[in-house]
């Protein structure tokens, strides 16, 4: 039965559950191509040509913190959310689509699917062991996706959250485990066009609703001055730690995968240039509703003022389309981090512990078993943060880019590292950022953000000086 506050006809209805008989269809087309062998599975076979590329890759990048949490920002911290966030964010991806894209594809062996296997390349089994770790992290950002969805279900529909968790949490799970890569890529494309179209429609309703920014500015200019701040109210200090969020590209799963999964080097470098000022409009354009929901319900729970400004101002027919385009954006990444975690459960983990390899039949088996184990998690992820999912970005990738950044950026370029320097930094990266952001911060005042990255070079720079032996061999290790 549908919430009494939300409006909704029957198109919307059709609209939506039409996407979902679309998007598990597309899956089932290509499960016999997907079970081929590991790398059609995890990488479609590194065939994708460049649209393939871009449409898999913008839509993996878009998910529900990258709607309603960048939103949210419009809402709570204003024009910073593009100063200190949006445009830091974009700024960083040019050297990753420059220089790294072209190296992961076109340099590294076929058998380096992921960062795990990149880290092993690069040191060895312990390093591979340890950055593991960071990937299985990223289980508690599916929770947050898994939220968004749950939040909107129980809006509309009267529905208990436990119940609107396991309904996105089954449906993702069909076309993962249906085509892996091949599944993923090809609904990617479908969804690209749900949610590049539905967001386009929704701004300018949902601004013309509003009236505006001179409407925007004049209501909350006085009520919430600091949202017109260019550091919306935060300290410099936590205003450059949203700013470095923006590194966390570079130890992105979903990335590497799609880098690797690219026809060629080439295809790789362009489809990421290509996506950068994409990602920058969207995120301006999601921002501005976060303002407008501001406006029109400033003492509503946030995410209840984002769906109650976007399904009022879209008419029937159009609100399913918006509606369809969030939950593509967010099946989507959540089945692109499922696919990579899972590959880091089996493939990954077994092959660090053990140092044996397994068959590719048995792979997509363990595959198939890790991503029902990993979809349960990310349920139970979601009482993580029901409150709000704003903060999720902020501590996972923090996570990630502690124990990641350097050795793994620093390792594909610098010739004389090591392997003590490698899985050494990783585990200090991981344990430094817990100890910092949960003991010093409040002490210190400086986030962790801020400085776990700084110490972790200097580590690795230590580690590396103190270790290398300066033999032909070692110098041959570098990409």
């Amino acid at each position: 039965m549908l919430h009494v506050n939300v409006p909704w006809g029957g198109l919307d209805t059709f609209i939506l559950l039409g996407y979902f008989v679309l998007m598990i269809g597309i899956g089932l087309r290509f499960r016999s191509k997907a079970r081929q062998s590991m790398s059609s599975y995890f990488l479609s076979g590194r065939s994708l040509a460049l649209p393939l590329v871009i449409g898999t890759m913008m839509t993996s990048w878009y998910d529900g913190y990258s709607i309603v949490g960048v939103a949210e920002y419009g809402a709570t911290i204003g024009i910073a959310g593009m100063i200190v966030y949006v445009i830091p964010c974009t700024l960083s991806r040019v050297p990753f689509a420059l220089w790294i894209a072209p190296l992961v594809r076109g340099k590294l062996p076929e058998d380096v699917m992921t960062i795990p296997d990149l880290m092993e390349y690069l040191y060895d089994r312990k390093a591979k062991f340890f950055s593991t770790i960071a990937v299985l992290a990223g289980v508690l950002y599916n929770g947050a996706n898994l939220t968004v969805i749950s939040q909107l279900l129980a809006l509309m529909f009267d529905m208990p959250t436990l119940l609107s968790v396991i309904i996105a949490g089954v449906i993702v799970g069909i076309y993962v485990l249906a085509s892996g890569m091949w599944s993923v890529t090809m609904t990617d494309v479908f969804q690209l066009a749900f949610i590049s179209v539905a967001v386009g429609i929704g701004v300018i309703a949902v601004m013309n609703m509003t009236g505006g920014w001179e409407v925007i500015y004049g209501t909350l200019g006085t009520e919430a001055p600091t949202l017109f701040e260019p550091m919306g109210g935060m300290s410099k200090l936590t205003a450059l730690s949203w700013a470095l969020i923006g590194l966390s590209i570079y130890t992105e799963p979903m990335m590497y995968q799609r880098f690797s999964a690219s026809d060629s080097a080439k295809t790789a470098k362009r489809s990421f240039l290509f996506c950068i000022p994409m990602w920058l409009v969207f995120s301006t354009a999601v921002i501005m509703i976060g303002f407008c929901a501001r406006t029109l319900h400033p003492d509503m729970e946030f995410y209840k003022a984002f769906w109650t400004t976007v399904l009022d101002a879209l008419p029937n027919g159009l609100r399913g389309l918006f509606v369809a385009g969030l939950i593509a954006a967010v099946m989507s990444t959540l089945s692109s981090y499922i696919l990579v975690q899972a590959a880091a459960c089996t493939k990954d983990l077994y092959t660090a512990v053990t140092g044996k390899t397994v068959s590719d039949s048995k792979l997509i088996k363990w595959n198939n078993i890790a991503t029902v184990f990993i979809i349960i998690f990310s349920m139970l992820a979601t009482s993580q943060w029901m409150s709000g999912i704003v903060n999720a970005i902020y501590f996972v990738t923090g996570f990630q880019v502690a124990g990641l950044f350097v050795p793994l950026v620093v390792g594909l370029f610098y010739k004389k590292k090591t392997n003590q320097a490698g899985w050494i930094t990783i585990a200090f990266g991981f344990v430094f950022w817990l100890f910092w952001n949960y003991v010093m911060a409040e002490s210190t005042g400086v986030p962790a953000n801020n400085i776990t990255w700084v110490a972790s070079f200097i580590l690795y720079m230590i580690i590396s000086k103190i270790t290398y032996k300066g033999d032909a061999a070692k110098l041959e290790q570098g990409v």
